[in-house]
């Protein structure tokens, strides 16, 4: 989820700004002694204006970055069912013994032991907006468990391997 740069200043952006809301009230909090906001004198606001300012500031920019981070996860929901319901499992190669997974699932290799020390494997991504799988790699041959772990690290970039038998 962290992985692109725009969620990763989206949401530092909506830490800073919700951290200054909070330091903003706290910090005024004791400011004016407890007045009624009808004992205000014309001086007490233009001193109060300044943090209001801030922290309505504040708030509209946590409210703004919250939204962008999350409006793509309810557009993407349809999609995100439709792959878990019945697209996760579909379209795998005849004679698949296991499958290793990225930490997101949406990559996927289909393995199958040819002889002793002779793994063969393809490797799919499923692509979220055109809801369908595409080939990485059709098939290839690997020596052992280890060099097909380092290829799918090293090569399609597979961060964490899950395995489904």
């Amino acid at each position: 989820m962290f992985n692109n740069k725009r969620t990763k200043i989206c949401l530092t952006g909506t830490l800073l700004s919700l951290a200054i809301l909070l330091i903003t009230f706290f910090a005024t909090d004791g400011l004016f002694e407890d007045k009624e906001f009808s004992e205000y004198t014309s001086a007490d606001w233009s001193i109060a204006i300044v943090p209001l300012a801030i922290m309505a500031l504040s708030a509209v920019s946590t409210l703004t970055f919250a939204l962008i981070l999350v409006i793509p996860l309810f557009k993407s929901e349809p999609a995100i069912m439709n792959y878990v319901a019945t697209q996760k499992f579909a379209d795998i190669n005849d004679g698949t013994e296991f499958l290793v997974f990225d930490h997101e699932e949406l990559k996927r290799a289909c393995c199958r032991s040819e002889s002793e020390n002779k793994i063969w494997f393809s490797v799919r991504a499923y692509d979220l907006k055109s809801q369908s799988w595409s080939v990485l790699e059709k098939g290839r041959y690997t020596e052992n468990i280890e060099t097909l772990f380092y290829i799918l690290q090293q090569d399609y970039k597979f961060d964490e391997l899950k395995f489904k038998y």
